[in-house]
C-alpha cells in the first residue's frame, strides 16, 4: 500500500476535482434573482476560493507536515498566487481570508465561514441567517467531499 503521495497526484487529483465541481448548489442557497449576475459571478469567485482553502484544510489533516509546502507549491504552479506584475491575485486573496477562517475551528463548525460568506453576498437581514445555516452545512458537505477524494 502507497503511504507517500508525489505531488503531482494531489494536484492533478484536485484540479479534476475543481473543475467538475459544480457551485450550483451553493449558488441555489443564496437564492440568487434572474438577473442578479454580478452577485452570481462574485459568488462563484468566493466558491471557487473557499474550495481551495477547504482541500488545503483536508491536505492539513492528512499530510500536517507537507501541507503549507504542497498547497504553497500548487497555487504557485497554478499561478494562482501572483500575477504577471508580481502581485498577489484576487482569488489568491479571497483564499487567504477563508484559509485564516477556516484556521480558526478547523473541520469543527463551519458556520464562521458561512456567515462571512453570507455577509458578503446577502443583504436581506431577514433571510440572512436561513441561507448562513444553510451554507454552513453546504460547505460541511463540501469539505467530506474534498477529504474522502483528496487522494
Amino acid at each position: 500500500m502507497q503511504t507517500s503521495y508525489a505531488e503531482s497526484e494531489l494536484f492533478d487529483n484536485f484540479n479534476a476535482l475543481l473543475e467538475a465541481y459544480d457551485f450550483n448548489a451553493e449558488l441555489d442557497v443564496f437564492e440568487f434573482g434572474r438577473f442578479q449576475l454580478f452577485k452570481k459571478k462574485k459568488a462563484r469567485h468566493e466558491l471557487r476560493a473557499l474550495f481551495i482553502a477547504l482541500w488545503k484544510l483536508a491536505l492539513k489533516q492528512s499530510f500536517p507536515k507537507r501541507c503549507e509546502q504542497c498547497f504553497a507549491s500548487y497555487l504557485q504552479q497554478n499561478k494562482l498566487d501572483v500575477d504577471a506584475a508580481g502581485h498577489a491575485t484576487m482569488l489568491f486573496r479571497s483564499i487567504e481570508v477563508y484559509n485564516t477562517l477556516l484556521a480558526e475551528h478547523g473541520t469543527q463548525n463551519f458556520s464562521g465561514v458561512a456567515d462571512f460568506l453570507t455577509s458578503q453576498l446577502v443583504t436581506d437581514l431577514k433571510r440572512k441567517q436561513h441561507i448562513t445555516l444553510k451554507l454552513a452545512l453546504s460547505i460541511r458537505s463540501t469539505y467530506n467531499m474534498v477529504f474522502d477524494r483528496l487522494i
